[in-house]
C-alpha cells in the first residue's frame, strides 16, 4: 500500500516524504496501516530510482534539505497498476492496509475500477463456495468445536470481504466523488505544519471534531465542500 499511498499523493501535489508522514497521522490513515516513516522514505527512493517520480526541487530549513518530488507519466501509470493489485488483495485483519484505498479510487477510471471490483468479488465467492463445501465434508457432530469455529471465521471473514467490495462496486460514484474531496483538501494543507500533538493517542480528545468533519465528508458528499472548508478552518489554526 505504500507505493500507491505515495504516488496517489503526489498524482495530486508535488512534496516531501515528511508531508506524507504527517497526512498519514493526521487524517487517522495510522489506524489501518502499519506505515514506518523510514519505509516512506525507502520505497521513495526506490520508486525514484523505478522513475516513477523525479526530484523537483530540493528546499532547505536550516540543516535540514528536503527533497520535493513528482510523479512522473510513468509514474501515473504505476499508480493505476498499484490501485487494481490492491483491489484484489484480501483483507486479511482489522488493521488491513487495503482500507485505506476507498480515499483513492478516483484515480482509476470507473470501467477499470468497477471491472478490478467484479474480478476480485467473484474471487472471493470462489474461496467462500470451497470453504463451505469443505465445511460440509469435514465437520460432523462428532468434531471438535474449535475446528467448526475455524471454519466459520474463515466463511465469515470471506462473506464480509464480499459485502466490502460490493459497496463500493453499487455506489462506485459516491466513492469517486469522496476521492475527489479528499485531493481538493490535501491540494489545500501543508500537513507537515500540523502540529505533532495530533498524531498522539494520548491526544484523542482533541482531535474528535476534525475527525467528526472529516467523516461527514466522507458520509454525506453533498454538504462536502462546506464541511471540506471547517475542516481547513481548523487545521490552520494549529
Amino acid at each position: 500500500m505504500i507505493r500507491a499511498l505515495i504516488l496517489y499523493y503526489l498524482s495530486i501535489k508535488p512534496t516531501h516524504g515528511y508531508e506524507i508522514q504527517k497526512f498519514i497521522q493526521v487524517s487517522g490513515a495510522d489506524t489501518w496501516t502499519k506505515i514506518q516513516s523510514g519505509s516512506i522514505y525507502y520505497a521513495l527512493a526506490k520508486l525514484e530510482k523505478e522513475a516513477c517520480i523525479q526530484t523537483l526541487r530540493e528546499e532547505r530549513t536550516g540543516s535540514r534539505v528536503r527533497k520535493i518530488y513528482e510523479i512522473t507519466e510513468t509514474g501515473q501509470k504505476e499508480l493505476v497498476h498499484e490501485l487494481k493489485q490492491e483491489l484484489s488483495k484480501p483483507i486479511v485483519s482489522a488493521d488491513a492496509d487495503k482500507f485505506l484505498i476507498g480515499s483513492m479510487l478516483n484515480e482509476l477510471p470507473k470501467d477499470v475500477l468497477q471491472h478490478a471490483l467484479r474480478s476480485h468479488i467473484t474471487e472471493l465467492q470462489e474461496k467462500k463456495a470451497f470453504w463451505e463445501k469443505w465445511k460440509q465434508a469435514k465437520i460432523s457432530e462428532k468434531s471438535l468445536l474449535a475446528d467448526k469455529i475455524s471454519f466459520d471465521m474463515t466463511i465469515d471473514s470471506l462473506n464480509y470481504q464480499i459485502l466490502w467490495h460490493e459497496e463500493i462496486l453499487n455506489n462506485t460514484d459516491s466513492y469517486i466523488e469522496v476521492g475527489i474531496e479528499m485531493q481538493n483538501l490535501i491540494k489545500s494543507i501543508d500537513f507537515s505544519n500540523i502540529d505533532d500533538k495530533y498524531s498522539s493517542t494520548t491526544e484523542l480528545n482533541e482531535t474528535v471534531y476534525i475527525q467528526e468533519l472529516r467523516n461527514e465528508i466522507i458520509n454525506n458528499p453533498a454538504s462536502a465542500a462546506e464541511n471540506l472548508d471547517k475542516l481547513i478552518e481548523e487545521l490552520k489554526k494549529k
